[in-house]
């Protein structure tokens, strides 16, 4: 396994900032010039808390996101934005969050006559956190690897906080761009009045408009907009997941490829959805709205009007709980287990995966009997309503109680946690909620034959990690990215290489000294790789074949639109 003595060097540290030989460096585009930071001893340069489009305050609150109209002169691109609000607590929070990140190799390290492909991160975190100034996104790292590995490429990436998992995620990038979109009810508000006024799924189409500038400005810093990659995690794979199926699958010319790493497959509801309508009517109803409108009588555009004019903390304490993308008719058209089927994406080249143990992050603990497991079951995970009876009782008996063939898998009999159940409930949820999409999106774009198709499933136990967690959704980010934490494992760096190969020519096979098994296409073969810090390997994706072909055809379409 091949280690970097220059990532050995800094093991244990996260970078924050440059170090004492940082320089000014300087990039203009359309808007003005941009003054970003150079480090000369990573060969790295990296432009933060770039603006792409106009802040989304006072009567653009809950509006579709605009391009810059003006310029903004020369902007000290040398700090992080402020990130999203969304649930919990997020870092100098503000409304005034759409920003990017962009780091890329100096002219040394990445001639200036070439131009570079592309990487675009979306971070995970449900559609509700996420920013990007964590600093173990830093994107030194995989900046630095794509030169070491002689394939360097302009990272444009969204990154935050991984919604799933106990590990911190990481992302880095060659050259990475990275970038702030709305969240939450900010985002992702519905209800027939949004609906009406065509202002859903806003935080999707900031996504998507961010896409639109990396076209018309990624070349001013070396990028090639041809040659761009989307990739992320969670929630991020499902942004991705929505971009392949955007207005039925139209191709705007946005990205050429695409890395979804534990995406689900979750069914999509429409607008005026009960809980989606209970959480725009509190809007009305808690505060100064309610004196100043009629219900009865007041527009869809006069309520917009008042929400928008109240203070921020009014409005997030007023609020309902349940936003998220939903069904809008034009944009998103239907649930992606819909669309896959019938041919409604965007084929690209695709590396799509998941974790080995996945499920423990979305099953229940304390399970001791089938009752006990059999309506949480039925619920699932974001199910508009519970799954039939006769379905939760097939999805019983394909999973046995058996604790050595329970997730986390390979622990034989220890019972980590609790319930003594808990291991059957973990197998289910996870094949249920991450495994299964995984195995559709692969088979479907590989029986398509019209665009390369890779699969893996990552299988490494993170330094300090919880054996009960065993290797639980989020955990890859950290290798995915080389993060300093986990640098010692030479798989990490092997990742970020494939990664970066992926985004060079499609395939993701590093070539050179690569310690890496030679990764063959999906095909017919449903052939996969397994990434592993002790070794990595090819395996047939056909584990827990039944269990998993039963969730394909019965579980996910059900309740999906």
């Amino acid at each position: 396994m091949r280690l970097q003595t220059a990532s050995l060097a800094v093991l244990g540290a996260v970078l924050t900032s440059f170090g004492c030989d940082a320089q000014s460096v300087s990039v203009t585009i359309a808007n003005g010039t941009l003054v970003g930071v150079e480090d000369g001893a990573s060969g790295v340069q990296r432009f933060l808390g770039i603006p792409y489009a106009q802040p989304p305050v006072g009567d653009l609150r809950l509006r579709r996101s605009k391009p810059l109209a003006e310029s903004f002169g020369t902007l000290q691109a040398n700090a992080f934005g402020p990130s999203s609000y969304g649930s919990g607590t997020q870092p100098n929070a503000s409304e005034d969050c759409l920003t990017l990140n962009i780091w890329r190799p100096d002219g040394k390290k990445a001639h200036r006559d070439v131009s570079l492909p592309v990487l675009v991160w979306l971070y995970g975190g449900g559609l509700t956190a996420g920013y990007t100034s964590n600093p173990l996104f830093e994107g030194t790292n995989m900046v630095r690897i794509s030169t070491e590995i002689q394939k360097p490429v302009i990272l444009v990436s969204t990154v935050g906080l991984p919604s799933f998992g106990d590990q911190p995620a990481y992302t880095g990038s060659p050259d990475q761009l990275s970038q702030n979109y709305r969240l939450g009810p900010l985002g992702f508000l519905n209800g027939k009045q949004m609906a009406e006024l065509g202002l859903l799924n806003i935080g999707m189409l900031d996504e998507r408009l961010a896409l639109h500038w990396i076209q018309e400005n990624i070349a001013a810093f070396g990028g090639d907009p041809s040659k761009v990659t989307l990739f992320g995690e969670s929630a991020g794979a499902v942004s991705i997941y929505s971009h392949m199926m955007a207005c039925g699958g139209r191709d705007d010319g946005l990205f050429r490829g695409a890395i979804m790493q534990s995406g689900g497959a979750f069914p999509l509801e429409l607008p005026n959805a009960t809980s989606f309508q209970q959480a725009f009517d509190s809007l009305l109803t808690n505060h100064t709205c309610a004196s100043t409108l009629s219900a009865k009588d007041a527009t869809a555009a006069q309520q917009l009007d008042c929400i928008r004019a109240l203070p921020i903390d009014a409005f997030r304490a007023s609020v309902g709980a349940k936003t998220g993308q939903s069904i809008d008719g034009d944009f998103t058209r239907t649930s992606i287990q819909f669309a896959l089927p019938a041919g409604e994406y965007l084929k690209v080249a695709t590396i799509v995966g998941a974790n080995t143990d996945v499920g423990t992050n979305s099953a229940p603990k304390g399970i001791n009997t089938t009752e006990q497991l059999f309506d949480p079951l039925a619920q699932g995970y974001f199910r508009p309503h519970p799954l039939p009876n006769a379905t939760v009782s097939a999805l019983l008996s394909l999973y046995p109680p058996d604790p050595r063939q329970g997730c986390p898998y390979n622990t034989g009999t220890t019972k980590l946690t609790p319930g003594a159940l808990d291991k059957q409930a973990c197998s289910i949820f996870g094949d249920l909620v991450m495994v299964a999409p995984a195995r559709q999106f692969a088979s479907t774009l590989a029986a398509d034959g019209v665009v390369p198709v890779y699969r893996y499933r990552f299988n490494q136990l993170p330094p300090g990690g919880s054996p009960a967690r065993g290797i639980s959704t989020g955990v890859e980010q950290a290798y995915v990215f080389s993060n300093l934490r986990c640098v010692a494992f030479g798989v990490g760096y092997e990742m970020t290489s494939a990664w970066v190969s992926f985004a060079h020519g499609l395939d993701p096979n590093p070539g050179g000294n690569s310690a890496l098994p030679h990764w063959p296409e999906y095909g017919k073969e449903a052939n996969s790789i397994v990434f592993s810090g002790y070794g990595s390997w090819i395996e047939k994706d056909t584990y827990r074949g039944e269990g998993i072909q039963y969730n394909i055809e019965n579980v996910l379409p059900d309740g999906a639109l």
